[in-house]
């Protein structure tokens, strides 16, 4: 039946409920129009009724009437007879009545209208007109027409009888029509509620479910299809959305396991690296740390081992590589490949008999210190991953070579410097007065030749000097070589000046300010040894009652230091005689750039003042807009 209805009203849920809306509309208008019609129709024959009804009331009036008449009537009783003749005449012929009795003649009411008019007009109205005009009272005559009334009035209640019949067939009908109406419209709302809710509440129940099951991450849930349903389409988007979201959750789930797995890896590998890096820094070139490095990476990779081979500067003629560290049995840094693992700077796979080699060079930006090469078996392949790990280890072990070889350089660069500046010392010192002192020698045994006791005495004379200066400039140059600024220099500065002024029982005070500017280790060390070098010359030549020491930094971003004393002051004797300390001065100011100047103070005392530009300072590059770079050394 439910398939007759569906083929019947179609397939579409909205045309289905529409079309049942407006049947049960239907259905209630044809009630309502029925019920408007037929009652309207049973108003006008219960007038027609009563009308018939009051004919039997009238033709006993008009008996009535005649009955009252006396053997003689009068002219105001005929005319009121007449009267009552006129009006159940009138009555008889009334639309109201008539318009209920059909015209078909086989119709009973027409028939029993017709006989009801024929007994009025032939035998009832003759009877009573002719009665009337009687002069004499014939009592057979009003027995007659008593009778014959009560015929008629027979008829007319057996016609009264068929108009009732007939208004309560047509009550019937409308009792017949109104329920079948609601019957109709019962029926039609008991199949909407179900349709409704076998099309639309249960497909909806289904999909509301099927949410929240999805809400509880079941994504495998599907709902049925319902193939005469227009909530078909929206059930086949629910599978489809609930399949589409069931394979991008799947994806999501393998990439979040992907990346999980990814930054897993990466974090040990960071970690790996962070290990590594704390490891290869302090010794880069030491065979068991590259070994240790080696042999973890090999863990972290899981395929292949690695080979470091560190090339010396002629490797890359052919001779063989220095040290080789392998994690592995297999050497492949041979006299006869290492031109060709050294070739490239670039990373490239090398293939052997049974294995393949990943060669990643060692290298910074200041040159290429070997090859790490990495030894995987044939058919078998490195993962992105895994060859971005190896790059990092890579840069960082040519990074690290770098940092260690110019380490290394720098010591070296730093003891041939050292030597020099001792070289140049003890040259422009010892070496000097010792020359000197040769000198006098030679003079010495001319006059001891000569017998020259004068000359011989001034010569014993200029070497007692010669030794006296020469001892000095050696406790000079022990103490230059011996001195270390271990906290800083305003620091040093303070000791320095504590020292002196215990040592030559002279208040010494220091005004001494804490720069920005950064002090090379030479050239805080020539600065605290002309402070100590002005001290001891104040000290033992000035005479002072008070020295100072002031430090700070200028204006231009250099600093400045100065000694004062009170004292005599400088002059030429004390210049003879304390030439060396001077000389010594000046050198040191040379030797890190800076300005030295001594001079006499107007109200009495010694300034000896030091201006200093920092080398971190003056080699910087100053840009100017609209300017060429320079760079100012």
């Amino acid at each position: 039946m439910i398939r007759l209805y569906r083929r019947f009203w179609g397939q579409s849920l909205l045309a289905r409920l529409t079309r049942m809306l407006v049947l049960i509309a239907l259905l209630s208008l044809t009630s309502l129009i029925s019920s408007l019609v037929i009652a309207d129709g049973a108003r006008g024959e219960a007038s027609a009724i009563n009308m018939a009804g009051s004919l039997r009331m009238k033709i006993y009036r008009a008996v009535a009437t005649l009955n009252a008449i006396p053997t003689r009537s009068r002219p105001d009783q005929i005319k009121a007879l007449e009267g009552s003749l006129n009006d159940f005449e009138a009555t008889l012929a009334s639309p109201t009545l008539t318009q209920f009795i059909p015209s078909d003649e086989l119709d009973r009411r027409a028939r029993v209208y017709r006989d009801m008019l024929d007994a009025w007009q032939q035998r009832v109205r003759p009877l009573l007109v002719a009665e009337a005009d009687t002069s004499r009272f014939n009592p057979e005559a009003r027995v007659a027409l008593l009778a014959q009334a009560q015929n008629l009035v027979t008829t007319i209640d057996e016609l009264v009888t068929l108009l009732q019949e007939n208004v309560e067939a047509k009550l019937a009908l409308l009792r017949l029509i109104q329920g079948l109406a609601i019957t109709a419209i019962f029926v039609v709302i008991a199949i909407t509620i179900y349709v409704t809710r076998a099309d639309v509440l249960v497909p909806l129940k289904e999909l509301q479910e099927a949410t929240q099951k999805m809400r509880r991450q079941d994504l495998s849930v599907r709902v049925a299809q319902y193939a005469a349903n227009d909530l078909d389409g929206l059930g086949l988007s629910f599978n489809l959305m609930a399949e589409d979201l069931d394979k991008l959750y799947q994806n999501l789930e393998h990439k979040v396991a992907e990346k999980t797995e990814s930054l897993a890896r990466s974090n040990k590998s960071l970690e790996l690296l962070y290990r590594s890096i704390g490891r290869l820094y302090p010794s880069a070139i030491n065979s068991s740390t590259h070994l240790s490095l080696l042999n973890d990476f090999e863990k972290a990779i899981g395929v292949g081992h690695g080979l470091v081979c560190l090339a010396s500067d002629s490797a890359h003629g052919g001779t063989p590589a220095s040290p080789q560290f392998s994690s592995g049995d297999r050497q492949l840094c041979q006299v006869s490949n290492c031109s060709d693992c050294h070739a490239s700077s670039a990373i490239r796979w090398r293939e052997f008999e049974h294995l393949r080699a990943l060669t990643l060079p060692l290298h910074d930006v200041n040159a290429s210190y070997g090859v790490l090469q990495w030894v995987v078996p044939s058919g078998q392949d490195l993962d992105p991953w895994q060859i971005q790990l190896l790059e990092a280890l890579a840069t960082h072990m040519g990074i690290a070579i770098g940092e260690a070889m110019r380490a290394e350089q720098s010591k070296r660069w730093s003891v041939y410097e050292e030597r020099a500046i001792l070289a140049r010392e003890l040259h422009d010192s010892l070496a000097q007065s010792l020359s000197y002192m040769r000198i006098q020698v030679c003079r010495l045994k001319t006059a001891v030749q000569a017998k020259e006791p004068a000359q011989t005495e001034l010569i014993m004379s200029s070497l007692d000097n010669g030794l006296t200066n020469a001892y000095h400039h050696l406790r000079e140059l022990l103490s230059t070589f011996r001195m270390k600024v271990e906290d800083n220099l305003t620091i040093a500065l303070e000791k320095s000046a504590a020292e002196f002024s215990l040592r030559g029982s002279i208040p010494v005070h220091t005004q001494v300010t804490p720069t920005t500017s950064r002090l090379s280790p030479n050239e805080e060390i020539n600065l605290l040894q002309i402070t100590r070098e002005a001290l001891a010359n104040a000290i033992q030549h000035a005479n002072p009652s008070h020295i100072e020491v002031s430090f700070y930094e200028s204006e231009g971003g250099g600093v400045h230091l100065a000694i004062d004393d009170d004292g005599i002051g400088i002059g030429e004797e004390h210049g003879r005689i304390g030439h060396h300390g001077l000389l010594i001065m000046h050198e040191r100011a040379n030797h890190i750039g800076a300005q030295l100047s001594i001079t006499n103070k107007p109200e009495g005392g010694t300034r000896v003042a030091v201006q200093l530009t920092p080398r971190a300072l003056s080699t910087s590059i100053r840009i100017a807009p609209g300017t060429k770079h320079e760079l100012h050394a």
